[in-house]
């Protein structure tokens, strides 16, 4: 088992506004990943074309299902008392079309804790079925029923699929997706704070076609959240707010303790669990963030902890100003082809804070700040994002940022998607997010379309 340590995370302060020496520092970025030209795709506070009010203070997830592209909404922090604290699901059906409310949940769902797309290919027996693909939406609930909604492709409409019930507040922060390697089926694994992680497989007479176990395969640490899942080499991970888990495959499968960050918070929590290419070439290896820090396992060396990345330190040399904080990979990290030269690079958002000291010091005009008081630290209002890269044992990152003069409190990238429109031959990206850090907010969810520019 590995440990990490280093400073805790302190109380959530203010936005700052986009400083000049970063875009003199942004400029250095080769990447066509770096330097992409942005549009805004939606900003939360409209009506779509059916009437339907589009509200939202942060966009949680972004997801390519079928040729179009979902959004999941959250209401945290919504301060104007006449919008329904209730999260939605949007939809976007073409690159220049308007993204539209597929989903109202009610006012016991604060906010979509994730928006998953799976493909069942067995039965909970087994048995090879045609592919089923799902689309999984799964909202935190206030108390009462935990359910994970499934897209109905024939209706259009979401279907509850209930896991349990639960006493308080409740989320489930992260969906995986796992073939057990002694029995052969496939689960849809849902991680909940209050149930633990319970497994369901495919059953065309269960509601919705999800049949969930009777019992959770592994209880949720106290005080922490499940925060994502990932297969590397064939075999499940489960990341919480300070621990990372191994799954054991069986027909009565358990769960084994491989990390633990003993300083990590339920706030900010282990992040971006993902399985990538061993830098070495053998396997695959797992890739996460926690405490401003990038870092991998190794499973074939006893779990071996490479840090890749001190995120505020690199940060403080690219942008030419210092940076004391960054909380990254919201979701996880995203693969991604570049069309003209086949490299694989991969793309996580992040936000950052600077010191109380140097705010202070800083002209006001070059500032705007959003007081939280009572709190010391200060958010920066840009939206930027890394770009990994990987060529054989050499690991490197560029920074870069979404920008638009009209809209200067973007705050944070929380979810990037690969365009799934065919027009777009994979030169089209989309970006959503903002987080509200305690801060009371109104309709700041937003989306912006990034295209590589041309040669």
């Amino acid at each position: 088992m590995t440990t990490c340590r280093t400073t805790r995370r302190v109380a959530l302060c203010v936005c700052l506004s986009f400083l000049a020496a970063t875009e003199a520092a942004l400029a250095a970025d080769v990447s066509p990943l770096a330097r992409l030209s942005f549009e805004p795709s939606m900003q939360a506070g409209f009506s779509d074309a059916q009437g339907n009010y589009v509200a939202g203070t942060e966009v949680m997830h972004l997801v390519p299902y079928r040729g179009r592209l979902y959004a999941g909404t959250s209401l945290w922090m919504e301060k104007d008392p006449d919008i329904a604290k209730a999260c939605q699901v949007l939809v976007l059906d073409s690159p220049r079309g308007r993204w539209r409310v597929e989903h109202q949940f009610t006012k016991a769902n604060l906010r979509l804790g994730s928006l998953k797309a799976v493909t069942f290919r067995t039965d909970g027996k087994g048995n090879r079925v045609p592919p089923m693909p799902m689309l999984l939406a799964a909202p935190d609930v206030a108390r009462g029923p935990v359910a994970i909604f499934v897209r109905d492709e024939e209706t259009g409409r979401w279907l509850p699929s209930v896991l349990g019930s639960a006493a308080k507040y409740t989320t489930t922060r992260a969906v995986g997706f796992h073939r057990d390697s002694v029995t052969g089926v496939d689960h849809v694994l849902a991680g909940t704070d209050t149930l633990g992680i319970l497994a369901g497989t495919y059953d065309a007479a269960a509601p919705a076609h999800i049949r969930w176990a009777g019992v959770s395969e592994m209880k949720t640490p106290e005080g922490e959240r499940v925060m994502g899942f990932c297969d590397c080499n064939g075999a499940a991970y489960c990341a919480t707010s300070r621990h990372i888990y191994r799954r054991r495959d069986s027909r009565s499968p358990s769960w084994q303790e491989v990390y633990f960050c003993p300083e990590e918070t339920k706030p900010c929590g282990i992040r971006g669990l993902t399985a990538v290419p061993d830098p070495h070439g053998r396997g695959e290896v797992l890739w996460f963030a926690a405490l401003s820090r990038v870092r991998r396992l190794d499973p074939a060396d006893g779990f071996k902890e490479t840090v890749e990345l001190r995120m505020p330190a690199f940060l403080g040399r690219r942008l030419g100003v210092p940076v004391a904080f960054a909380l990254a990979a919201y979701d996880e990290l995203l693969p991604v082809t570049l069309p003209d030269t086949g490299e694989i690079v991969w793309l996580f958002g992040f936000e950052s804070s600077y010191p109380r000291a140097f705010v202070e010091t800083v002209p006001p005009p070059k500032l705007q700040l959003l007081v939280h008081e009572g709190h010391r630290w200060y958010f920066a209002a840009e939206a930027r994002y890394f770009v990994r890269h990987a060529k054989g044992p050499e690991v490197s990152y560029e920074v870069a940022q979404v920008t638009d003069p009209r809209q200067p409190t973007l705050v944070s990238v929380r979810a990037i998607a690969v365009s799934p429109f065919a027009e777009d031959r994979g030169r089209a990206f989309y970006f959503a997010g903002f987080d509200c850090n305690s801060v009371p907010s109104h309709n700041t969810a937003w989306i912006y379309r990034g295209e590589m520019r041309s040669k």
